[in-house]
């Protein structure tokens, strides 16, 4: 009796066991339950998919990899082979369960057998499930990022190798604030990224939103239609470089038929013709939706240089309202998505320059904080955030190379070159009437003086941002590192009752703009 009840008892053991292994590496168990030939050929697939997989690992560069997941198509295949091995590999699992499982077994012990199947296939299964969900998730934002309609401004290129022609990629991006009490969407925050394609060495140039009489290029229609320049009688406010998106295909609906984001094109052409160097793509993010994608990830760390008001906002009469609190002056603070935005686009007791610096600080915030354990953590909500609040005019097919481009980006140290009072004095103008001509000679030598690629094997911290200086055209070229700095300054904050927008300084009285980064 008491044999047979430890033969029985072997025997249930023996079941849990290849039930386990079974689900944890197929065909296994099916071998120990008699069915050699299926057991094998199951791990013989299984063992050939795991080789050609460690071999993609070793053999692909990364940045190819990377590069995979801009690819819609191989997003699409990698989803769906995912999703087709969790089912195959749970069918297995519960195939060798059925095999293994010895006759008459009480319900309790059948109960505990599937639960074992359910525990150890989910270790393979789960993860598989899951990647199989990002991959369609990425496919999904990758459709929801690309251009959506026709533009004017877009370049043609060849997709297979889209750098062979172009030593310079140009990607403007531009905040959009629709805020209340705004009519119509007005892009306040716009930096063009300036990225070398050969070693991805970056330039960040911040133009300021009141920037007014720039040409747009020659040989576009804006060009016939201003030719005088973007200028204008009535309110000056809507002659400035935050007025086009709104103003000029209002004014000029032909010039714009069918284009899918006509507001962004005629920045586009405002910027070329402002800073004299062609704008390849834009990336619009809706800042009202800003908050989710820095609370995805966790929050991001800035330097306070004061106390900076939040909830409150500028009078007609040029005082504030009361503010509802302050983020702390401080070093290293962590702000959540509300604060982030706030730190970003709070206006009273500052200048639009000093925005700008704390604009650009919030960039490289998260920047540095897109790190590989945050994404896989986040992905979901990040990449939800993201399709919902980003547009531009990229190619979808463009993405994959965008993608290797980046990586190399974020090798290379981010360097960035604000157009501020100071810049606009050193030349004895300011922003509201420029010598456009002398503009574009600066920018063209400062990115013309952009560094090399460290030697192999050495990358450059890419938290080491620099800011380029207001320098003559005719030193710019000639000494790169005097025309880079490290960013640093404070600004004071006004007493109660003055202006929220501070009044642009003379020429020759430069303000310094509380850099924070």
């Amino acid at each position: 009796m008491q044999s047979r009840r430890q033969q029985r008892n072997e025997r249930y053991g023996r079941f849990i066991g290849f039930t386990a292994l079974g689900s944890l590496i197929p065909g296994t168990g099916l071998i120990a339950a008699g069915k050699r030939r299926l057991g094998t050929t199951v791990l013989v697939v299984l063992a050939a998919l795991a080789i050609l997989g460690l071999a993609v690992l070793a053999l692909v560069p990364r940045s190819e990899l990377l590069s995979y997941g801009g690819d819609r198509q191989m997003m699409l295949i990698v989803g769906t082979l995912l999703a087709a091995g969790a089912l195959a590999w749970l069918l297995i699992a519960l195939g060798t369960h059925r095999s293994l499982e010895p006759q008459g077994l009480t319900g309790g012990k059948r109960l505990a057998g599937a639960l074992v199947v359910i525990l150890c296939a989910s270790v393979v299964v789960a993860p598989m499930a899951l990647g199989s969900r990002y991959a369609f998730t990425q496919r999904e934002l990758v459709g929801n990022l690309a251009s959506s309609g026709a533009s004017n401004t877009t370049p043609e290129v060849d997709v297979s190798d889209p750098w062979a022609d172009k030593p310079r990629l140009n990607v403007l991006f531009l905040g959009g604030d629709a805020g209340e009490g705004r009519e119509g969407l007005r892009p306040d925050t716009q930096i063009l990224a300036s990225i070398d394609t050969e070693t991805g060495a970056t330039t960040m140039i911040s133009l300021p939103r009141n920037l007014q009489r720039f040409p747009f290029p020659e040989g576009t229609p804006l060009a016939d239609a201003y030719p005088d320049g973007f200028v204008g009688g009535g309110d000056a406010g809507e002659w400035m470089l935050n007025a086009v998106y709104r103003n000029v295909p209002r004014d000029h609906p032909d010039v714009f038929a069918g284009v899918g984001d006509p507001g962004a094109d005629a920045t586009k052409w405002a910027v070329e013709g402002a800073l004299g160097i062609e704008v390849d793509y834009f990336i619009m993010v809706d800042l009202n939706g800003f908050e989710a994608v820095v609370d995805a990830l966790g929050g991001i760390t800035v330097d306070v240089p004061r106390d900076i008001p939040w909830g409150n906002k500028s009078l007609p009469d040029g005082s504030c309202t009361q503010a509802n609190g302050y983020i702390q002056e401080g070093d290293d603070q962590l702000l959540d998505g509300f604060h982030a935005l706030w730190f970003a686009r709070s206006r009273c007791g500052s200048d639009d320059y000093e925005r700008m610096e704390r604009q650009r600080c919030v960039m490289n915030a998260i920047v540095d904080k897109v790190d590989p354990t945050t994404l896989l953590s986040q992905y979901q909500s990040l990449a939800t955030a993201a399709g919902d609040i980003v547009t531009s005019d990229v190619p979808a097919d463009l993405f994959p190379e965008l993608i290797k481009l980046m990586v190399k980006v974020r090798s290379q140290p981010l360097e960035s070159l604000t157009l501020d009072n100071e810049f606009f004095g050193s030349m004895g103008t300011t922003s509201s009437d420029p010598d456009y001509d002398e503009l574009h000679a600066r920018i063209a030598e400062i990115l013309a003086a952009t560094p090399a690629a460290p030697p192999a094997g050495e990358t450059a911290p890419p938290s080491d941002t620099t800011e380029a200086t207001g320098q003559s055209a005719s030193d710019a070229g000639t000494d790169r590192a005097a025309s880079i700095q490290q960013t640093s300054g404070t600004t004071e904050e006004p007493a109660d009752g003055e202006s929220g927008e501070a009044e642009e300084p003379a020429a020759d009285e430069p303000v310094d703009t509380g850099a924070v980064c």
